[in-house]
């Protein structure tokens, strides 16, 4: 049976001697190393044959042209001059492109015993037939078909994922280039791909290339197989999300065959058929899918009832189920704040109307806090006041004053639940006219950065304050409990 899953090191620095002190320095954690002569200064080539006898792992020969994605811009008969040179060399396989038909090159691999990986990057999306595509792709006996598309939708992500139960039982490379294409790179040994491509450093021999550190340490790739247990968070965007830090550890803390990784989705209908396909167990529902993703689910609880919004979708009886983990994870670091039990009678102001703010509203109000609403948006702020009695007001420029008046009847608690001052835009302030007092808890549901200009203010102030990274984590370990009927193993974690 053929081997899958084996991580290639992809070497794109300048010289020689510095991409073998990178394969050396990495030669644990890798099963073979390639090296991107594109990457190389002209100068270099003449060492090209120096690199297979340097290094401890078997090595790829790679020249990509332009059309490839590569950089190499010299002529065929040049190229073909550097290659053979590589085969004089001890390389173990050799990538040549579909499009390349030097038989000279073909023969000369074959008298050297070097396997040809045969390619085809194609940047464009994913074609309709991409199995009959990868099974057809290998021009001679004994090649590797290596077939590496750019999904541009969930759609085409899918159509990518489907064409993996059609890999024939021998080696061949399936993955998907950018962010869409981070799952089959991630997921490529239980999917069935003979490798996994990563570099140094995140994107810089493709789109889509997850840095060597991240791959081996927060994925744990090499102990990844068919029997892993895949959970995930889905959004648009996602890929600056912690939370795979917050259930990798604790997953490789409990010693379970599972992973969690990022799910960048434009469509949540095609994604949860994607679920289906990989049986995803669990899920972290983000931006901008916490409400669209309902009509998906067999049934919600009482909590989304209230919310309106799942940020937590859980396979159970063959049907994926919904919950919302935000208004115990906002409540958490209150209950810290006041050792175990917040106190009756308190007054909030909530700036914002959206999703995280109808949970904090739905946590305080539970709380027997009375709350008041602030929004841009005077409608929306009217419309959450009236579902759960509150009082509201508007932050628009004109009324501004009234409102920061209005908020010394509602102070002892002040939330900032909207993304003002949420990177990359973090020079941002909600309500830059508010005086703190210092006797108010302020608390800003953004995460990156760990401290908003808003907070800094109040902290400056004298008030204590609640970052929404402390949030983010409380609400993931009540997610981590319902996926895998475990408590997190970690009572003090911290990002």
């Amino acid at each position: 049976m053929a081997k899958k899953g084996l991580l290639c090191l992809s070497l794109t620095e300048s010289t020689i001697r510095r991409n073998i002190e990178l394969a050396e320095k990495y030669r644990g954690k890798i099963d073979i190393a390639e090296l991107r002569a594109d990457f190389l200064k002209e100068s270099e080539y003449k060492y090209i044959e120096k690199f297979p006898k340097e290094i401890s792992v078997p090595a790829i020969l790679t020249l990509r042209n332009r059309n490839g994605g590569g950089l190499f811009t010299g002529s065929d008969n040049e190229r073909r001059f550097i290659l053979m040179a590589g085969l004089k060399a001890p390389y173990s396989y050799i990538d040549l492109e579909h499009d390349n038909y030097d038989t000279e090159l073909e023969k000369a691999a074959k008298a050297s015993s070097v396997t040809v990986i045969r390619s085809v990057h194609d940047y464009s999306g994913v074609p309709e037939s991409v199995s009959g595509l990868i099974n057809n792709l290998a021009r001679n006996p004994g090649e590797i078909p290596k077939a590496a598309f750019f999904p541009k939708t969930t759609q085409e992500l899918l159509r990518l994922m489907s064409a993996y139960g059609s890999l024939e039982n021998k080696p061949a490379i399936l993955l998907g280039m950018g962010d869409y294409g981070i799952p089959t790179r991630l997921l490529a040994g239980k999917l069935g791909s003979f490798l996994s491509y990563t570099s140094e450093k995140k994107d810089s021999a493709a789109p889509g290339h997850i840095s060597i550190e991240d791959m081996t340490g927060l994925y744990r790739y090499r102990e990844i197989n068919k029997d892993t247990a895949v959970y995930g968070v889905v959004g648009n965007p996602v890929m600056h999300s912690s939370s795979p830090i917050i259930h990798n550890q604790g997953f490789k803390e409990l010693g379970l065959n599972a992973v969690y990784i990022p799910f960048l989705a434009d469509d949540i209908g095609e994604f949860m058929k994607l679920s289906r396909l990989l049986d995803i167990k669990g899920l972290s529902v983000t931006i901008p899918h916490k409400e669209t993703v309902i009509p998906f689910l067999s049934g919600v609880d009482n909590i989304i009832s209230s919310v309106g919004a799942c940020n937590t979708v859980f396979l159970k009886n063959g049907g994926y189920y919904g919950t919302n983990t935000d208004a115990e994870g906002f409540l958490a670091p209150l209950k810290q704040i006041f050792h175990g039990v917040v106190p009756k009678g308190l007054r909030a102001t909530i700036i914002g109307a959206g999703g995280a703010a109808r949970s904090a509203v739905y946590s305080l109000k539970r709380n027997n806090i009375d709350v008041l609403i602030l929004n841009r948006t005077e409608g929306r702020a009217e419309k959450l006041g009236a579902e759960f009695g509150c009082e509201w007001g508007s932050i628009m420029p004109n009324d501004t004053e009234q409102s920061i008046k209005k908020m010394s009847e509602y102070n002892d608690i002040i939330v900032q639940a909207t993304r003002v001052g949420m990177a990359p835009d973090i020079s941002g302030d909600p309500l830059p006219g508010y005086e703190f007092s210092g006797n108010e808890i302020v608390y800003d549901m953004v995460y990156k950065p760990r401290e908003t200009v808003f907070l800094r203010r109040a902290f400056k102030a004298g008030c204590r304050i609640v970052h929404g990274i402390d949030m983010l984590i409380e609400q993931a370990k009540f997610q981590f409990k319902i996926f895998t009927s475990r408590d997190f193993p970690f009572s003090d974690f911290s990002l």
